[in-house]
């Protein structure tokens, strides 16, 4: 009885709030009780500013769906944007086309990164040349709008992007390292200028601060090895610097040597996730019977093992322990912890069918790339048959 009431409540309700009276809302609506005669309640006259509620356009709404933008994900990504009265979706698909891009292309661009609809043609013009610039070629660029459609759609104030690109190319980068920041660490070039120069100088003076004797040359390596750096907030990598001389107990030299090579990217991790991971993998290795020096050297030559959770961390520990090897093995070959979990797996299940013998022939075999991986499985099979061949005889 009481759900349908509500639904009588809610149905009259709904009903009564598309009702016009002299192009005005009217708020009324009736209760109906089973057994009890219908009684009309409480009626009043809204201003349209109390019962406007936003609703889509519906014109961009059949824009986007005839060129086949996938809607759910532009609701997910954006729905406020469908709301807009203003967008430029047709004249981004000329834009596109004319740039070499097919319909199904620019419809997966949208899809992917909605707000690409609210750039003006001129922002795009001007864009595409300075990426052209720094790229190269038309084809380029657009492979970088379809692969990564927020690395160019991302910002439309192109005098701030332009001085951006100028200031970093001051800091001495290789080309290279400049289109991988325009290309996966779009935030870089969307900061004010003055940003970037404020995290430039944080840099400057961590390195002298660590002792460092040529500054520069350190950002270009924490830039070159961290690409997302001037996006993190100097409070967090101070934090992480912090964390990583109290819990790995480096000096100075050691530490400024870490964090310019293979260390730099946890740098950028979020203010307790440095410290959990350490804390884990740390746990797991004590565990297992390591010593602090042991587990410190270790993490020191492989810092990418706290770029993943404990839990993972642990799980390829015990994959790998499960192949017949100690932990001492795992220690002698740090690079097998980089290899995907499933990749672990499959080779492993693989040359154990094999009959090959981890204890004896190690796990380095389990870093090979996979055209020489699947080479020494091939010589494993011949010289099994052969040997089957040469007991049958």
């Amino acid at each position: 009885m009481t759900l349908k009431l509500l639904i009588n409540i809610t149905g009259n309700l709904v009903t009564c709030l598309k009702t016009t009276r002299n192009g005005k809302a009217v708020a009324g609506f009736t209760l109906a009780f089973p057994g009890i005669p219908w009684a009309r309640f409480y009626t009043q006259q809204l201003s349209p500013t109390l019962v406007k509620v936003p609703v889509e356009n519906l014109k961009l709404v059949t824009n986007l769906e005839q060129m086949g933008v996938d809607m759910a994900q532009v609701r997910k990504r954006h729905a406020i944007l469908l709301k807009k009265t203003i967008t430029y979706e047709q004249k981004l698909k000329q834009f596109l086309i004319d740039k070499g891009a097919d319909a199904k292309m620019v419809a997966s661009i949208i899809s992917r990164y909605p707000r690409a609809i609210t750039r003006k043609h001129e922002v795009l013009d001007e864009m595409w040349d300075i990426w052209k610039g720094i790229l190269g070629t038309d084809a380029t660029v657009l492979s970088v709008a379809q692969r990564s459609p927020e690395s160019f759609f991302r910002t439309s104030n192109t005098e701030n992007f332009l001085k951006n690109i100028r200031y970093i190319q001051s800091l001495g980068l290789p080309p290279k390292v400049l289109s991988q920041l325009m290309v996966k660490s779009p935030r870089t070039f969307a900061n004010s200028v003055d940003l970037n120069k404020q995290n430039v100088e944080y840099l400057l003076g961590l390195c002298t601060q660590l002792g460092g004797k040529n500054p520069r040359e350190f950002v270009r390596e924490m830039i070159s090895r961290n690409i997302f750096i001037l996006t993190k907030s100097t409070n967090r990598i101070q934090s992480n610097v912090e964390s990583m001389k109290s819990l790995m107990k480096l000096d100075d030299q050691a530490l400024l040597l870490w964090i310019q090579g293979d260390g730099a990217p946890l740098l950028s991790l979020s203010y307790s996730y440095f410290e959990n991971n350490y804390t884990g993998t740390h746990a797991v290795l004590k565990n297992l019977g390591c010593t602090e020096s042991e587990i410190s050297l270790y993490i020191f030559t492989l810092p990418k093992v706290l770029l993943m959770t404990p839990k993972i961390f642990e799980n390829k520990i015990n994959v790998l322990l499960g192949c017949g090897v100690d932990v001492t093995e795992i220690l002698n070959t740090p690079y097998v912890m980089a290899v995907n979990i499933n990749s672990l797996k499959s080779r492993i299940k693989e040359l154990k069918e094999l009959g090959y013998d981890f204890r004896s022939s190690g796990i380095g075999v389990l870093l090979l790339s996979q055209a020489k991986f699947d080479a020494r499985v091939g010589r494993l099979r011949s010289s099994g048959s052969s040997e089957d061949s040469a007991g049958q005889c």
